[in-house]
């Protein structure tokens, strides 16, 4: 096992880093605080956070354009023109890119974009949490508690890794080592942004072959997990980079690993597996900055929505019986994520438009129309009602629908339950509503 070198010193906020706490466990206990409104924190500066904007964002820490309840960070309102925003990228300009000839991908932007979220985000997040600002407080307090617990457990990888079912050591530490990393992008604890390196190393250290990974089968269950939650690790690499927990030994080594053990396992079917495949690729080709792998993994992509039918629903998935509506969620999961990350990096997926005649928000809202409703289903009589996912917090986030707004309040905060790496989305994407929810009334 690598020794691990400690965390150098959290850059000044100056610079756009955290400001080195004077004590770390008193710095988390006011964060904490503050989050749940035990204590009243003035602004940013009394948490040592940096700028409160955005990147591109348009917003400024000072005066009117700061961050408010109706200019969130990540909103998609008008102004905006971050990542994610809709008309950015190949395909943006006015209107649903339709299925054809696939423009070229633009020289990727890396891992600096953030995956579903950057470091300044958070530190964004928590100003607010610390103004009582929701769903902000809420999901930074959940997010620390289990940071909390995650701090003295410890990572079990496998040699070789064979995964059986949809839960084990796999799955959780992924989930350790990305909340880990949050916390440390809320907080700038050392001892956070440590413990998540140590997950991501000791899997690295360990695991040097799979069993049961075969990418166009789906009888591999390997594969199936593999895709769902290893960009937990990468979400955490990139949160982690301005801590120095990992050195430049680790992240070598840890990129080697991608590229040898994660890029091959990942599924490439067409059903939710394929969609889970290519959250994966996408994720991991943007860590790599590798362009070709990114440009196929954006193709696999468009021709995942290929599959759509001109009414939104999943062919694949709605003919899973019972679990029509659950499936349905899950392929959604990724498809979504992955055009958070796409859009990151410049490309526009949001608004793309498969040969089937249907774009990611026909899709969303296809699924929308049947959450209070599921005895309308018209694909089974009666069919499960599955457990919220966080991906209507990233929808949301780039659509925000308030006929969504019931759904999403079912759950909020968003946390770490799941089992692939789409998780504590209230945190990375959540917007605050308006009051107004929408008419849960299914539309159809």
């Amino acid at each position: 096992m690598v020794q691990h070198n400690e965390p150098a010193t959290p850059p000044d906020p100056a610079a756009g880093g955290h400001a080195a706490p004077t004590s770390r466990r008193e710095r988390r206990r006011r964060l904490v605080l503050a989050a749940l409104g035990l204590v009243v924190v003035s602004g940013a500066a009394a948490l040592g956070l940096g700028s409160l904007a955005r990147p591109g964002s348009g917003a400024s820490p000072s005066g009117g354009g700061g961050p408010s309840a109706s200019s969130p960070p990540g909103s998609g309102s008008a102004g905006s023109a971050g990542p994610g925003a809709s008309g950015a990228g190949p395909g943006g300009s006015g209107g649903p890119t339709v299925g054809g000839p696939v423009p070229s991908v633009p020289p990727l932007v890396g891992p600096d974009a953030g995956f579903l979220v950057t470091s300044a985000e958070l530190q964004q997040r928590a100003a607010l949490a610390a103004q009582g600002e929701e769903p902000y407080r809420e999901a930074v307090a959940d997010l620390l508690t289990f940071a909390h617990d995650a701090l003295v457990a410890e990572p079990h990888p496998e040699q070789p890794l064979d995964i059986l079912g949809t839960t084990g050591p796999f799955v959780d530490d992924t989930a350790a080592a990305y909340g880990l990393a949050l916390a440390y992008g809320l907080t700038g604890d050392a001892a956070d942004a440590t413990k998540a390196a140590h997950h991501i190393m000791a899997w690295v250290d360990t695991t040097t072959t799979t069993v049961n990974a075969c990418p166009d089968s789906g009888a591999c269950q390997t594969s199936l997990i593999i895709s769902r939650a290893a960009p937990g690790f990468v979400f955490a690499a990139a949160l982690l980079a301005p801590s120095g927990a990992l050195s430049a030994e680790d992240t070598a080594r840890f990129k080697a690993w991608l590229r040898a053990i994660i890029l091959p396992a990942a599924s490439r079917l067409e059903n939710n597996w394929g969609d889970a495949g290519t959250f994966t690729r996408l994720a991991v080709t943007a860590y790599l900055e590798d362009q070709e792998g990114f440009a196929a993994a954006v193709a696999k992509w468009r021709a995942q929505q290929d599959l759509i039918a001109t009414d939104g629903h999943i062919p694949l998935e709605v003919r899973r019986e019972s679990a029509g509506i659950g499936y349905t969620q899950e392929a959604l999961d990724y498809k979504v994520a992955g055009a958070e990350i796409a859009a990151r990096q410049g490309v526009d997926l949001w608004d793309y438009r498969g040969v089937g005649g249907a774009t990611l928000r026909d899709a969303v809202d296809y699924l929308a129309d049947y959450w209070f409703d599921p005895h309308s289903w018209p694909w089974y009589p009666d069919p499960t009602s599955p457990p919220l996912s966080g991906m209507w917090e990233i929808a949301y986030q780039h659509w925000p629908t308030p006929a969504w707004q019931p759904i999403i309040e079912q759950r909020r905060p968003y946390d770490a339950q799941g089992h692939s790496a789409v998780r504590w989305t209230t945190l990375t994407n959540g917007l605050p509503f308006d009051g107004s929810a929408g008419d849960p009334t299914p539309s159809h």
